[in-house]
Order: structure tokens, then C-alpha cells, then sequence
């Protein structure tokens, strides 16, 4: 359910952001090698949008991390999930 608090901001926008904030801090990305390493923290078991599973972890959308190949910065998205 969205609620518009006081200031006319939506609350579960609000909630969106500061995870994906959270999930950029804890999201490494480095090359070793011929590997791409991804290190990421895991949450307690989650529902899916919906609601067909229980995610993980989740980068929260594609995040621009700090790899670089060819001179350009390595997106990654990313969901861990578990069947219901």
C-alpha cells in the first residue's frame, strides 16, 4: 500500500531508495583474471514482487559498479532467489 506522507513524498519510493542505496554499499564487483568476482550481502528470505518466489539478494535494478573494461564502468543486476 502507498502512502503520501505529510510532505507529499511516497513512503514505499522512499523505502525503494534507501535499499537501493543500502545494496550499492554492499555490492563488490572486481575482475581477477578472466573472472568477473560479484560479492554480495545477503537479506532474510523476501517475497518477490510477485510473489512467486523469495529473494535472497538483489542489487535492487542495474547498479554501476567500480569494474572497468575497456574503459567503461561494468553494470550489473542482479536477484538470488528460492522457490516457494
Amino acid at each position: 500500500m502507498r502512502k503520501k506522507s505529510e510532505s507529499g513524498t511516497n513512503k514505499e519510493v522512499g523505502c525503494r531508495l534507501a535499499n537501493k542505496i543500502e545494496s550499492e554499499k554492499s555490492m563488490k564487483v572486481e575482475i581477477k583474471g578472466k573472472e568477473l568476482i560479484i560479492t554480495i550481502e545477503m537479506q532474510p528470505p523476501t517475497p518477490s514482487a510477485s510473489g512467486k518466489t523469495l529473494v535472497v539478494a538483489s542489487s535492487h535494478g542495474n547498479q554501476t559498479t567500480t569494474a572497468i573494461i575497456d574503459g567503461k564502468p561494468v553494470i550489473v543486476g542482479l536477484n538470488a532467489y528460492i522457490k516457494k
